[in-house]
């Protein structure tokens, strides 16, 4: 981008906060980042730039790092190009950087926070969503005006800046045309920008639902995505198909007490209200909830059982000895404190762990995803939360926190 371009580009950008600067949020002047006033009038509404979130940001990771995960089968990996104006898209694992690497290239890994523990400072200042919300961090290197075309997205995301200049445009929802230049590449023909701006290290964008985006890379740069997901019916639905599957619920309609009708052709409206009552009732039933939430913790995390698993006699003789313990890159529990019909509970990727409200303290500790050690709580661990703990070690969830 030569110096004229980019004078053009920030009086377009002077003139967009002049016209309606509730696009922009400092995070570095007085006024600073509210979590608050960003849900009531951002989250889910409409996009913003939020300038210098990250004071002084460094990366916690670099592009060889990305290149070494994109090389693993387990990995969610991608390439995607552009040669001379043609699209191309290499899946991972890549075993081929240089052929796949052509052209104006952009390099996009999933789930790095789920092997990569140093990324997790990341995700801290958008705490104030809930963990079961959060889908991953995917990280993307790109090149010199590198992008993957103008797209929506069905999910809320935080674009973070790393190193490098990124140019982000956001337009408004709209009925746009679908264009496909690569049968594993779905873009929008275009959109009209409320937002146009450049973006340095520490700036993010967020972007709602359904908001077009394009981004375009003006210096080699890293990107941080943090993504958010929403199940929708077909998915909540498969959490109800799984419960019945196991026989929870699953009765059959009866209708004792029925009466004459005048056709056997004619469907009876009560008959289909009955039917419909009978999936409410199995909605509203507990074994529903407890189905629901294992389907909220499942994360899709990938398992590290230990060669040779620790007993609940070691675990509790190296917690007394002051070792500490941590989560593993990228689980997030959840927990659930026995009130409003819900049990007392933690869940982490899809196993439930119950507990007696005595222990509520240190499962809480548990779930906070914080250091663990004896020194948390002022009472004694009990035999429940030991055991929870082990069983949580041995299926590679915690692990111990290297000095």
């Amino acid at each position: 981008m030569n110096k004229d371009q980019t004078n053009t580009l920030a009086e377009k950008r002077d003139a967009m906060r002049k016209n309606d600067n509730t696009y922009f949020i400092d995070a570095q002047t007085g006024q600073g980042f509210d979590a608050d006033i960003f849900l009531r009038d951002y989250w889910q509404q409409k996009p913003v730039v939020i300038k210098q979130l990250f004071e002084d940001f460094s990366d916690p990771i670099d592009e060889n790092d990305l290149a070494g995960l994109a090389q693993e089968p387990e990995v969610d990996a991608r390439i995607i190009s552009n040669v001379q104006g043609k699209w191309h898209v290499e899946q991972g694992p890549i075993a081929d950087f240089v052929t796949a690497c052509q052209g104006k290239w952009t390099l996009l890994v999933q789930g790095v926070d789920k092997y990569v523990q140093d990324v997790t400072p990341i995700l801290e200042p958008f705490s104030f969503i809930p963990n079961w919300r959060l889908d991953d961090l995917m990280v993307s290197y790109a090149t010199n005006g590198a992008g993957v075309g103008a797209h929506i997205d069905q999910y809320d995301v935080f674009l973070v800046q790393g190193k490098g200049k990124r140019r982000w445009r956001v337009g408004k929802p709209a009925d746009y045309k679908e264009v496909f230049p690569h049968p594993k590449l779905r873009q929008i023909e275009g959109f009209e920008p409320v937002i146009d701006v450049v973006v340095e290290a520490g700036d993010v964008v967020y972007v709602p639902p359904g908001w077009p985006h394009d981004g375009a890379t003006i210096e080699d740069s890293l990107t941080y995505s943090v993504g958010y997901r929403a199940p929708d019916n077909l998915q909540l639905a498969e959490s109800l198909a799984m419960m019945l599957d196991k026989g929870a619920h699953n009765y059959r309609f009866t209708d004792a007490g029925r009466t004459i009708q005048r056709s056997r052709a004619t469907v009876n409206p009560s008959d289909v209200a009955a039917l419909k009552q009978q999936l409410i009732d199995a909605i509203n039933g507990e074994d529903f909830t407890l189905a629901l939430l294992e389907a909220m913790s499942e994360q899709g995390i990938p398992e590290y059982p230990l060669d040779n698993s620790v007993t609940l006699e070691q675990v509790s003789n190296e917690f007394a000895a002051g070792i500490s313990f941590i989560p593993a890159p990228g689980v997030r529990a959840l927990i659930c404190d026995g009130k409003r019909g819900l049990p007392r509970a933690l869940y982490v990727n899809g196993s439930e762990f119950r507990f007696a409200k005595s222990d509520q303290e240190w499962f809480e500790v548990l779930a906070s995803g914080s250091v663990l050690n004896a020194m948390c709580c002022q009472d004694a661990p009990s035999f429940t939360f030991l055991d929870t703990l082990t069983t949580l070690i041995n299926n590679g969830y915690w692990e111990w926190l290297e000095n």
